[in-house]
């Protein structure tokens, strides 16, 4: 893949308490998938990993799949059903991409904790803005 389109993808990944720690582990067009770790400023009152903060990974990553087709992109939408709470070790979280039309991509996104327990699943669409 092109430097250029690799440090775009790389800019996805925002300064959001914690988030800049993530770690990209898989990426071509239409595909990416990364881990980070918990940390305490990423859980809730109640102990466990926030659900903003997995959906705004899910949608970070839904990004960066759409991106790798050399497109600059936005989401367009977003939903997910969080399915098990975790509180400490290591997340993943992979986007696929389902359909990619002339304007838009859309994907699945799975987030799933080290010992693989999904944790929550969901679509994205990225509304495609210009080729890069």
């Amino acid at each position: 893949m092109r430097e250029e389109i690799m440090e775009g993808i790389r800019r996805h990944i925002l300064p959001l308490s914690g988030i800049e720690k993530a770690n990209i582990l898989e990426i071509e067009p239409g595909h990416a998938k990364i881990s980070i770790d918990i940390t305490e400023t990423a859980l809730n009152l109640y102990g466990n990993l926030h659900g903003g903060f997995i959906f705004t990974l899910c949608d970070i990553v839904s990004g960066m799949a759409a991106y790798a087709y050399e497109y600059a992109n936005v989401t367009q939408h977003g939903d997910i059903n969080f399915l098990k709470g975790v509180n400490s070790g290591t997340i993943f979280i992979e986007a696929n991409s389902l359909h990619k039309g002339s304007k838009t991509v859309v994907s699945r996104v799975e987030a799933t904790s080290e010992d693989g327990v999904l944790l929550a699943t969901g679509n994205f669409t990225m509304y495609l803005l210009k080729a890069i």
